[in-house]
């Protein structure tokens, strides 16, 4: 088991190393497996590896929503200071500026700053774990076999492509919250079914990577390179290549995963890395326009030529791709070691007080 968690640790640095290069125009596998077709069903996929719920339904939907929508608000509320800062300094408006509903309900359809723009996903997983936890909850109570559960995630998965709107129109309010839930939690049951099922069965060697690499190529000449799987602005294409594409990209993950788990030590920085992707994701934008900035004053830049746009936009992004990918990876990695090293000591200095 520790040695697989470190299997997952990886595919998590993989799958957060992708996130932030899709942000930065880079793709780490090229064509072949396209940032987008993987990265954000993965984080599912492991979410749903790692789910275990207890009797008690109520307490385990409490500890999500206190875990994802804690974090959450604890950034979105930090962002939206950061909103108003930027716009003070740099006379530059990334998204809305903070009111009372950009601060509360709207994170719900989208997020009004455009620094928290990737902590969408911890306001998903938080919903579609609790709607997970709540069909995993009747599933054992009336025990349904995995054959009509997994027949039902898959409905839904269906259901969510074909209610996405075509010619790439992102959907709003409702219609895009179900979406993105009923998709996303298809991902998280077939993380839990690879790990209490299929996970002795799945083969990692080099004939069965030629097989998933061949049904690769094939998915993108039969969807004409259109398989990128947008969960974030729900948008899906009309054809089952979401259903199927973020599977090959998963398997290709795992595999690095299982080849450098013997190579990664405990405590590296691949390790952390892995450990801290919730920091990651939340923080990355904000620390990249943090580097956007240095470059302006080492290139003797004015400010007032920031671009007015954010993700995909940032200075000279082809030039400096890898130093944006890169640099905030590395300082977002040690800012979460620093919040766990923080609240470690809150929580012992608590622990100590309530025993005195």
């Amino acid at each position: 088991m520790k040695r697989f968690n470190m299997e997952m640790n990886i595919a998590k640095f993989i799958g957060i190393t992708a996130i932030i290069a899709g942000h930065t125009k880079w793709l780490i596998f090229g064509e072949l497996f396209t940032n987008g077709s993987w990265h954000v069903p993965l984080f599912f996929f492991i979410s749903g590896y790692f789910f275990n719920i207890n009797k008690d339904l109520l307490c385990h939907i409490k500890k999500i929503a206190c875990k994802y929508l804690g974090w959450f608000y604890g950034y979105h509320f930090f962002y939206g200071g950061i909103t108003v800062l930027v716009y003070i300094l740099f006379d530059r408006l990334y998204g809305k500026m903070p009111s009372i509903k950009t601060l509360t309900v709207s994170p719900i359809d989208s997020t009004p700053f455009f620094f928290s723009v990737p902590n969408w996903f911890l306001y998903q997983l938080a919903i579609s774990l609790a709607i997970f936890a709540v069909i995993m909850f009747l599933k054992k109570k009336f025990n349904w076999k995995n054959w009509i559960t997994t027949v039902f995630f898959l409905i839904l998965a269906v259901t969510a492509i074909f209610l996405s709107k075509d010619n790439f129109q992102a959907s709003h309010g409702l219609i895009k919250i179900i979406i993105r839930t009923f998709i996303t939690i298809f991902y998280i049951y077939a993380g839990w079914l690879y790990k209490n099922k299929l996970e002795e069965k799945v083969k990692f060697n080099t004939k069965w990577l030629g097989a998933v690499v061949t049904l690769q190529v094939i998915s993108l000449l039969l969807c004409l390179n259109k398989c990128n799987l947008d969960i974030n602005n729900a948008k899906l294409w009309h054809n089952m290549s979401p259903v199927l594409v973020p599977f090959t990209g998963i398997y290709f993950v795992l595999f690095i995963s299982k080849l450098l788990a013997p190579l990664v030590k405990e405590g590296s920085f691949i390790d952390k890395a892995g450990r801290n992707t919730l920091h990651i994701m939340a923080n990355h934008v904000f620390v990249i326009f943090i580097i956007e900035l240095c470059i302006f004053i080492i290139d003797g830049k004015s400010f007032n030529e920031l671009p007015n746009g954010l993700i995909s936009h940032f200075y000279k992004m082809g030039k400096y791709k890898f130093l944006y990918t890169f640099g905030s990876l590395i300082i977002c990695t040690y800012i979460g070691e620093g919040i766990s090293y923080i609240t470690q000591k809150v929580k012992n200095r608590f622990s100590a007080t309530a025993q005195q």
